[in-house]
C-alpha cells in the first residue's frame, strides 16, 4: 500500500484527472500525438509499476485532451509473457481508479480467428474468454460478475458512431493468452470452436480488474495479422507493428467519435 499511495501521489501532482483512461495496444501510439496540453510521466518514475520491454510500447502516461475531452492514456502496456506477475499488470488499473477514472478503452492488437476480418481492420470486443491460465483477482477472493464485461450500451452506440462516420467495425469475441509464442494450427482450431475470433495476449486482466472497480468498460482490437492456419503466412511481431501503423488513421477517427459522442 505505501507504493501505491505514493503512486496516486506522483499522478495527482504530475497529470491531470479524468473520468476516462485508455490503454494502447501493440503498433497504436500515434494517438498520443493527436492529443492537447498533454503532460506525460513514465512508468520508472512510478512507484509499483512495471517497465514495459516490447518494442511499440512507449512506457508512459500521457493526460491530455482529445477534441476538448480530457483523457488519461497508458502508452504502453504490461504483458503477462513478459514475466510480470498479474498483480503487477492490474495495479494500474487499481491506480487509475483511485484518481478518479470510471471508464476504460481497452485497445489490443489481435489476430483474426475468422477470414472474414480484414487486415487490418477493427472489431468491437463483445465478450472474451480467459484462456491465460490465471485471474488476477486470485487470493482476494473477489467474486466478480462478468455478464457485461464489455458494456453493452456502450457497444450499441459505439456501433451507431462508427456506421455514421463511416468506420467499418466488426464484432467479435477475443480470447487471451498467456504468450509470448504464438498459438499453433491446431489451438485455432479448438478456439474457433470455442466460438473466439480473435486472438491475443492482453487486455483480458485489465478488464477483469477494471470491473471489480466499478468501471465500463469498451474494447476494440485492432486486426494486425491472421491467426496460425487461418493462411500459409507465417507470424511475427513486426507484421502487427506495421498493420497497427496501417489501422492507425481509421482507429484514431473511431476514437475520436466515441470521445466526441455524448453517448459515452
Amino acid at each position: 500500500m505505501k507504493n501505491f499511495d505514493k503512486a496516486v501521489k506522483i499522478l495527482k501532482r504530475k497529470i491531470d484527472s479524468s473520468d476516462t483512461a485508455l490503454i494502447l495496444g501493440s503498433g497504436l501510439g500515434k494517438l498520443v500525438d493527436e492529443m492537447k496540453n498533454k503532460k506525460e510521466i513514465s512508468y520508472s518514475r512510478i512507484p509499483g509499476f512495471a517497465k514495459s520491454r516490447v518494442k511499440g510500447h512507449s512506457g508512459k502516461i500521457v493526460s491530455g485532451e482529445i477534441l476538448s475531452r480530457k483523457i488519461i492514456v497508458l502508452a504502453g502496456r504490461i504483458h503477462f509473457y513478459e514475466g510480470h506477475p498479474m498483480a503487477k499488470i492490474v495495479y494500474m488499473i487499481d491506480v487509475l481508479s483511485a484518481l478518479g477514472v470510471k471508464k476504460l478503452i481497452v485497445t489490443n492488437a489481435g489476430g483474426a480467428i475468422r477470414k472474414e476480418y480484414k487486415v487490418p481492420s477493427l472489431v468491437l470486443i463483445k465478450d472474451h474468454i480467459n484462456f491465460m491460465g490465471v485471474n488476477p483477482l486470485r487470493g482476494k477472493p473477489d467474486f466478480i460478475d462478468l455478464t457485461d464485461a464489455y458494456d453493452a450500451e456502450y457497444r450499441k452506440s459505439i456501433l451507431k458512431i462508427a456506421a455514421k462516420k463511416g468506420i467499418k467495425l466488426n464484432t467479435g469475441v477475443y480470447l487471451a493468452l498467456s504468450g509470448p509464442s504464438y498459438e499453433t494450427k491446431a489451438e485455432i482450431r479448438m478456439f474457433r470452436k470455442f466460438g473466439a475470433d480473435i486472438v491475443g495476449m492482453s487486455t483480458v486482466p485489465e478488464v477483469i480488474a477494471a470491473k471489480k472497480n466499478g468501471m465500463r468498460v469498451v474494447g476494440i482490437s485492432c486486426i494486425t495479422n491472421y491467426a496460425c492456419g487461418v493462411t500459409p503466412q507465417p507470424l511475427s511481431h513486426k507484421e502487427v507493428l506495421v498493420s497497427g501503423k496501417k489501422a492507425s488513421a481509421a482507429f484514431i477517427k473511431l476514437i475520436k467519435a466515441i470521445l466526441s459522442s455524448k453517448k459515452f
